[in-house]
């Protein structure tokens, strides 16, 4: 014997299954989904404004296929013979290497280890970037970053030679002024 909970949700199905059979009868009744004949000329420049329109839309396994370009770039300028190492003072007195040696880690698609390897960021500050954009969508710039709480300004700045962005940010993505606050409400 059903419950009188189990007897009003099988009652809700059974009138949400009346509504499609009603809707599908009057449907029926009005002659049903008709395909609008057109020449086919019509149809072949539909066909050709939707493909044009998917060739040229950006997507995410194109900008994947930009970084990995990128990426295979640098590391055939990392293979040319590298000058005579520094002096052992001169290594001293940086803590990091130059930029032109660091290869560029794009945060729009970086996993939170490579993003850990930046200075100044740690497992935990990694992890929120990466939530940020899984959220939010790709950062597009060093403004863009700066949305995630517990990056400012100065870290923007130290971390500029070292990071790219080949992602678009989203429009209704929070910007650098709403970090930490939630969106308001869609209307």
């Amino acid at each position: 014997m059903p419950t009188p909970a189990e007897r009003q949700a099988l009652l809700f199905f059974a009138a949400v299954a009346a509504l499609g059979v009603g809707v599908n009868a009057w449907r029926a009744a009005r002659g049903g989904d008709r395909v609008v004949q057109g020449s086919p000329s019509d149809l072949a420049a539909q066909i050709a404004r939707v493909d044009s329109a998917v060739a040229h839309s950006p997507s995410r396994e194109a900008g994947r296929a930009a970084l990995r370009k990128r990426n295979a770039e640098k590391a055939a300028q990392k293979r040319k013979p590298e000058p005579a190492a520094p002096s052992p003072a001169a290594a001293r007195s940086t803590f990091y290497p130059p930029p032109s040696t660091i290869s560029l880690i794009d945060l729009d698609f970086a996993s939170a280890t490579a993003i850990e390897s930046l200075p100044r960021i740690g497992p935990a500050l990694a992890a929120r970037i990466v939530a940020n954009r899984d959220s939010f969508g790709p950062f597009g710039s060093l403004d863009g970053l700066q949305r995630v709480k517990g990056v400012g300004a100065a870290m923007a700045k130290s971390l500029r030679e070292r990071v790219t962005f080949s992602g678009v940010a989203r429009a209704d993505a929070p910007t650098s002024k709403d970090k930490g606050r939630r969106r308001p409400a869609a209307p």
